[in-house]
């Protein structure tokens, strides 16, 4: 991406949450800023949702991989962790309206500066103000050291933490990710849910020429894809770097557990999945 500019790849994500909110009415994750912080109207929302026949699977992959973070949170949540850090946040909204009460919780919002003052001026102009427990953390992944970025930050790095570290991995190369599972390993009890992508023969026809021209779009914008794994190579760079209880949810139980609740789902290998793993 652009130094200067914010992520283009954070927008669409923010649309297909609120994409997911209007015809899905958000039946997998209800979320009422996300046309809010979108600062678009839901005729502009709808019309997205509805760009080409695969574009459901867009909402439906982005809502399961951000529940199936959320709800592994609450467990974490319901054991005393009360950190959580958000690596790529983007526009994401569960600071806005996360349900854990309890005193003393901090989540720490981690991306580039230019996206962070991007969803700054997006709060702003819808009316939302920042909570207390929300802290802004400006990194950059490729040359920054995330950890000291966040110890300046506040995080406290002796106690437990939880790492959401979606839609990011892909765009990462295997240095930066590498770095990243170091410092999330070295933190006590730490969890990490994150999502990544076969290479493009897994998936099928249809959706394999969708993503050969998808990624020559995120070269034009400087957001190209750089990394892609086999879900035998992930469970051994996790293993390599101390975590060792792992669950990966490939599409297929994705859309087998909520393709349900998005409307005219399409369907097709996508090569995605999703993991939780411990440390």
């Amino acid at each position: 991406m652009k130094p200067n500019e914010p992520s283009r790849t954070a927008l669409v994500v923010a649309r297909q949450r609120a994409a997911h909110q209007v015809p899905d009415r958000g039946s997998i994750l209800y979320d009422p800023f996300a046309t809010k912080i979108l600062r678009e109207d839901k005729k502009e929302v709808l019309q997205f949702a509805k760009q080409h026949p695969l574009a459901s699977i867009g909402r439906l992959f982005t809502a399961a991989r951000s529940r199936i973070a959320e709800d592994a949170f609450s467990s974490a949540f319901e054991k005393g962790n009360r950190q959580i850090v958000i690596l790529g946040a983007g526009l994401d909204t569960f600071a806005l309206r996360h349900p854990h009460g309890a005193p003393g919780i901090r989540i720490y919002e981690v991306d580039h500066a230019a996206t962070q003052a991007w969803k700054l001026e997006r709060l702003a102009e819808a009316q939302i103000a920042v909570p207390p427990w929300l802290v802004f953390v400006p990194v950059d992944f490729e040359r920054d050291d995330v950890g000291e970025k966040l110890a300046a930050a506040g995080f406290q790095q002796n106690s437990p933490a939880f790492f959401t570290w979606l839609g990011v991995v892909p765009y990462l190369t295997p240095e930066a990710i590498g770095g990243t599972l170091d410092y999330m390993s070295s933190i006590p009890n730490s969890e990490v849910v994150f999502d990544y992508a076969e290479p493009p023969e897994a998936l099928s026809g249809e959706l394999r020429q969708i993503e050969t021209e998808r990624m020559k779009q995120l070269e034009k914008i400087d957001e190209r894809l750089v990394s892609r794994f086999e879900p035998a190579a992930i469970a051994a760079i996790l293993r390599a770097h101390g975590f060792c209880a792992v669950e990966d949810i490939d599409f297929q139980a994705i859309a087998s557990r909520f393709g349900g609740a998005v409307q005219g789902v399409a369907t097709g290998q996508t090569g995605l999945h999703v993991v939780h793993a411990k440390h």
